[in-house]
């Protein structure tokens, strides 16, 4: 018997060695100087611009690109405190290939991210989609220390509240075709 998988949404998840203490205190720095901006996050800071040279190598090193291919990339902070999140959403742009997040701390019960079936809500109840998939209509993923997540910027994705005391922090990402 011969399968065919049509129209997957792949995601890749690398494990990273990323001083995080290091980046911890950078964004901390950057968070006291850069203006929050409020696109999904509900609650929480989001800062655009980040740069730092490190977390951009090890970005451009694990990107499940082609080397051939033109990139800048688009980098900004995410710190969540108790209770904040993110709504479920998109990131819609012609030039943007892929798009991101890198888990800079995850306390336990910070909130997973996840990804939504891009078929849409009806395939929940089809019989087929029941027995292969259990019926969800999202893919979760619990956030990890050091690691880098990649996904098509059309996939919708959330993140659940933040339920620990402590602050989540993530790096998240949109690579830019130039």
């Amino acid at each position: 018997m011969k399968r065919l998988d049509l129209f997957p949404s792949s995601i890749w998840i690398v494990e990273t060695e990323l001083d995080n203490e290091r980046l911890k205190n950078k964004i901390y720095s950057f968070k006291k100087e850069i203006e929050s901006k409020h696109f999904s996050n509900q609650g929480g800071y989001q800062g655009h611009n980040f740069h730092d040279s490190n977390f951009i190598n090890a970005l451009c090193e694990s990107l499940p690109l082609e080397r051939t291919v033109n990139f800048s990339p688009e980098i900004w902070v995410n710190v969540n405190k108790k209770g904040d999140y993110n709504v479920r959403h998109a990131h819609t742009s012609t030039s943007v290939i892929l798009s991101g997040t890198y888990y800079v701390s995850t306390p336990e019960n910070c909130g997973s991210i996840r990804f939504w079936d891009p078929r849409g809500v009806y395939m929940a109840s089809m019989p087929d989609h029941i027995e292969f998939h259990g019926g969800n209509t999202w893919h979760e993923i619990e956030p990890k220390e050091g690691t880098m997540i990649f996904f098509p910027s059309w996939l919708e994705h959330d993140v659940e509240p933040n339920k620990s005391d402590e602050d989540r922090i993530s790096l998240s990402f949109n690579i830019i075709l130039v």
